[in-house]
């Protein structure tokens, strides 16, 4: 375990990046270790890794013992993992919804000359991706989450207005995306009537 001395852990609550640092390269490893053990994903280990520590530092004067920094650092990437493990799992979930929704519009024939098919799913997850970070916060938290805009103005601190109309940006986007495809039809009405629904309320 790494031996942090009295001065330096006084040097960290009072915001030194010298020790910041030094806390950082002692615990690092541990706990994008103990993290990818949890989630089974690299990337994603590697970013809630960070966000831990950039957690720590922003409460850097709360802390007056490694064992408080310790037990900080794993709970919170502990919490941080789990919350990952649910959003993927509601992602698998949409998806599969979206899919059930496809294969009945399938049924009905609607659409008959229209082949919409899972490389179109991984199209639209790929424009969200591509969205501006705000917008694709919301847009994540209001359709994956089923979040309403007060919420999401609640959890951001924001305006509701703010929300909706980034809510508006973003579909908009996808749905200007959605026309350069050709056989399309259905995405276009669908993020249509969601972009109607766009209210600050």
């Amino acid at each position: 375990m790494m031996q942090l001395t009295d001065e330096l852990l006084i040097e960290f609550s009072q915001g030194s990046p010298q020790a910041f640092q030094a806390i950082f390269d002692g615990f690092r490893m541990r706990i994008f270790y103990f993290v990818k053990k949890l989630i089974d994903d690299r990337s994603s280990a590697e970013e809630i890794t960070s966000d831990t520590f950039v957690k720590l530092y922003r409460l850097h004067d709360k802390f007056n013992t490694l064992n408080n920094i310790q037990a900080f650092l794993f709970i919170t990437a502990r919490n941080a993992s789990l919350d990952y493990l649910k959003y993927r799992q509601r992602q698998r979930e949409h998806l599969s919804e979206l899919r059930s929704h496809e294969e009945q519009e399938a049924d009905i024939e609607l659409f008959p000359d229209t082949n919409i098919e899972a490389d179109v799913l991984q199209f639209i997850y790929r424009e969200i991706e591509k969205l501006p970070h705000r917008s694709k916060l919301i847009f994540k938290l209001s359709y994956f989450e089923g979040l309403s805009i007060r919420d999401i103005a609640d959890m951001m601190k924001i305006s509701p207005q703010t929300v909706a109309n980034q809510k508006h940006t973003a579909l908009k986007h996808l749905r200007m995306k959605v026309l350069d495809r050709p056989g399309l039809l259905f995405w276009v009405l669908y993020l249509a009537l969601l972009e109607k629904n766009v209210n600050p309320i």
